[in-house]
């Protein structure tokens, strides 16, 4: 009897710590909404924007930015964000399991307007970055990575900062995690320059993307400067004879890869290769 009465308690207590621990884990599993994957029945959406806007989902109206629901049956939405000046207006799809990000700077000019919409397509892996216009150059972490549209699979798992450029328009800045076995699905939409009334040189020559693979190679030592502009920043100095990848050009500068950072130098300091 007593080995008998031993056993039941620690049967007792061997339960109570089976309940203690699965306890934990659903909380745990509640507490981790804000992943990116691991919703089993429902998707996740994730809604920022400046200024504040209203959301509607296929136009059912779900609240104001910021928003997150982690409780949305997959499938394609139509998304609005709106004010009382300002509405954005795009389809998405929702996929069981993954979070989708949108975040949007509004504008009454649709020009103006910025942002960019994040997925996870399953059974792929690295990032796939689209841009709104075409052809911006892309940097991951501080290295020059290409022109979108753009597929970059030699990339590691792990958050990320990913810069997207392109002469006429605002730079835009986002961060992105990259799972196993997903790929993360970008969409990026630049705000043009003229349409958010900033200062421009109209004077400036239009620049012009060069042939794929073209190199320039350095004829004397020279200053890489931020912008098209001999009065704008210094990034760094090359020396004559170096070779670098060209960018984009236009009449009288050339923009290049320098240690992975995109920069502009004068054409009369380098030639084509």
């Amino acid at each position: 009897m007593p080995s008998l009465t031993l056993n039941a308690k620690r049967l007792t207590t061997n339960a109570n710590r089976l309940l203690i621990a699965y306890c934990l884990l659903l909380i745990a599993v509640l507490l981790s909404g804000c992943s990116a994957v691991g919703f089993q029945k429902f998707a996740a959406l994730q809604v920022t924007s400046t200024p504040q806007a209203s959301i509607f989902l296929d136009g059912k109206h779900l609240g104001q930015t910021p928003f997150y629901s982690n409780q949305l049956k997959n499938g394609n939405y139509s998304l609005k964000i709106t004010t009382t000046d300002a509405t954005y207006l795009d389809e998405i799809e929702l996929s069981s399991g993954t979070l989708t990000v949108v975040n949007r700077d509004l504008s009454f000019n649709f020009m103006a307007q910025a942002g960019e919409t994040l997925s996870l397509k399953s059974g792929f892996k690295g990032v796939m970055i689209t841009s709104l216009p075409s052809e911006a150059d892309i940097t991951i972490d501080g290295r020059y990575v290409g022109k979108t549209p753009l597929q970059n699979t030699d990339i590691s798992e792990g958050e990320h900062k990913v810069l997207a450029t392109r002469q006429g328009y605002i730079d835009r800045e986002f961060s992105i995690k990259t799972l196993a076995g997903y790929q993360v699905v970008a969409e990026v939409i630049l705000a043009s320059k003229i349409a958010k009334g900033l200062a421009i040189n109209i004077n400036a020559p239009e620049a012009s993307s060069p042939a794929k693979g073209e190199s320039v190679k350095t004829q004397s030592t020279v200053n890489v400067k931020k912008e098209p502009d001999k009065l704008a920043q210094d990034i760094g100095k090359i020396k004559a004879g170096e070779q670098l990848d060209l960018i984009g050009q236009n009449q009288t500068w050339y923009q290049v890869v320098f240690e992975g950072k995109l920069g502009w130098i004068p054409k009369e300091t380098a030639s084509k290769l």
